[in-house]
């Protein structure tokens, strides 16, 4: 199956990091929300401006030696002026007018010899003609698989983390399970609609059951801790395949995977932080958003976050009604990050989905951010990579932290997405877990034009994508066809 191709200053870097998710509203796929359906895009996509090339459907550019980029634009207008930056840089490094096409189009053309392997914001100011301006953004990557990354893998990284698995696995599940509640399919679509953030039924051909039951778990973790969760599944005795769905950042609510559940999974989404899956209001819980604890790295906050979505996979590989070759994980934001933790710790994860995935490649977090706040601010273009993490206690606790450094571990197959202007899942970091998949059977969709956001057609083909990697039969709907 085939798709479409300072200490200060770091500490702040993080905290944004985990402020910016809420931002989106993402799919079953990825992290969904427990709150109503949206129609609106996510920042800073703009239907007014709309960038697109004849050279390239997805605006990753691999041999052009100069390259296209129309932008059409959605009112009246006089002239585009644009620029071009390394990706989350505001300096830019060459810029020019746009050519203007009689049908309210506009041509950029970039040069590629002024490009270094990696992915670059096309910034644009359109003038309406009426004294205003209105920007815009548009991301292309060069010759990505080139990319130039700055290791910040520690020496005894491998170590760290076989003692986090040892000493999880060494902790009795002790599961304790709420009331089974039915859902019919009209009941699905309505929870859809009012509690998870997504549409009635955006997939009604993948659909393997109309009915299936739902329930709260709980079940103990690290640092005497309960991860709290909710499991859905088809009704019946299984076996089934099984899903792990992981959140996005913040404290939250979590909604019920339904949807999992009626395309034919055992799924439980989880509450990695400790907490109830259905509080009216959410404590933040110290050391997750400011006042880090760097020293040593064990005690850094996101160790047990990583372990308690560790632990749900072990919860899953208990149950009898799991079929143990066909379990996956998935998630977005830092659902998508969790991903590759966890894919990366675990082999026996059967297949991973790390969408729109965060906190990659902190090197060059590090640096964009540096570069912006400098007096005056820098484009980096004298360097091909980022210059190392200080050798502080924040630095050199990063690396165990950092999503792409699990990445080589990872050995099953993997589907990624990546929203090209994606401001908190800068497609940067997202391309710096891929390119260092330690699988050969590897997806990237790049979704041109899309921030922090979700698109149903990219559920869709991972449905499709999950029942091939797994060798399930197709569902009944697409039978017919």
């Amino acid at each position: 199956m085939n798709f479409p191709p300072s200490c200060l200053a770091l500490k702040s870097l993080l905290a944004v990091a985990c402020l910016a998710a809420p931002f989106s509203q993402n799919h079953a796929m990825q992290s969904n929300l427990a709150r109503p359906y949206g129609l609106k895009s996510s920042p800073p996509h703009d239907s007014q401006l709309v960038f697109y090339s004849p050279q390239s459907e997805d605006l990753l550019f691999t041999n052009e030696k100069e390259i296209l980029i129309y932008c059409r634009v959605g009112l009246r207008s006089v002239k585009l002026d644009w620029s071009v930056a390394r990706n989350m840089f505001k300096e830019g490094f060459v810029a020019g007018q746009a050519e203007a096409l009689p049908d309210n189009r506009y041509l950029i053309r970039i040069p590629a010899d002024k490009l270094k392997p990696g992915l670059f914001d096309v910034r644009v100011t359109l003038h309406p003609g009426d004294g205003t301006t209105i920007p815009g953004i548009s991301t292309i990557g060069y010759k990505v698989d080139q990319m130039a990354i700055t290791n910040d893998l520690p020496s005894d990284f491998r170590e760290f983390w076989e003692k986090g698995k040892k000493e999880v696995a060494s902790i009795p599940l002790d599961p304790k399970h709420g009331e089974v509640k039915t859902f019919t399919k009209d009941e699905i679509n309505a929870y859809n609609v009012a509690s998870a953030s997504l549409p009635e039924d955006y997939d009604p051909e993948g659909h393997r059951y109309d009915e299936v039951e739902a329930f709260k778990v709980d079940f103990a973790s690290v640092d005497g801790l309960r991860v709290h969760g909710w499991v859905a599944k088809p009704k019946g005795d299984g076996p089934f395949p099984a899903m792990l769905v992981l959140p996005g950042a913040g404290f939250n609510a979590r909604p019920i995977p339904l949807e999992h559940a009626r395309h034919g999974f055992l799924a439980i989404d989880v509450q990695v932080h400790g907490q109830e899956v259905d509080l009216e209001e959410y404590p933040k819980i110290p050391g997750y958003y400011s006042d880090f604890t760097y020293e040593p790295p064990q005690d850094y906050y996101y160790r047990k976050t990583y372990l308690n979505a560790l632990q749900g996979l072990n919860y899953l590989f208990s149950r009898p009604d799991v079929d143990k070759k066909k379990v996956v994980v998935v998630g977005g934001s830092q659902g998508g990050r969790l991903t590759t933790i966890v894919a990366g710790l675990d082999e026996r994860v059967a297949a991973a989905i790390p969408a729109i995935a965060h906190f990659a490649n902190i090197p060059y977090l590090t640096w964009y951010k540096n570069s912006n706040e400098a007096k005056p601010p820098v484009d980096g273009m004298d360097r091909d990579a980022p210059p190392a993490l200080p050798d502080t206690p924040e630095g050199r606790c990063m690396g165990y932290y950092d999503a792409m450094n699990f990445a080589p571990n990872i050995k099953c197959p993997v589907l990624m997405n990546a929203g090209l202007i994606d401001p908190v899942s800068n497609a940067t970091g997202v391309f710096s877990i891929y390119n260092r998949l330690g699988t050969s059977d590897k997806t990237m969709i790049a979704l041109p034009g899309m921030g922090h956001d979700w698109s149903a057609e990219f559920d869709r083909r991972a449905w499709r994508w999950l029942d091939q990697k797994l060798g399930l039969p197709a569902p009944a709907g697409l039978q017919k066809k």
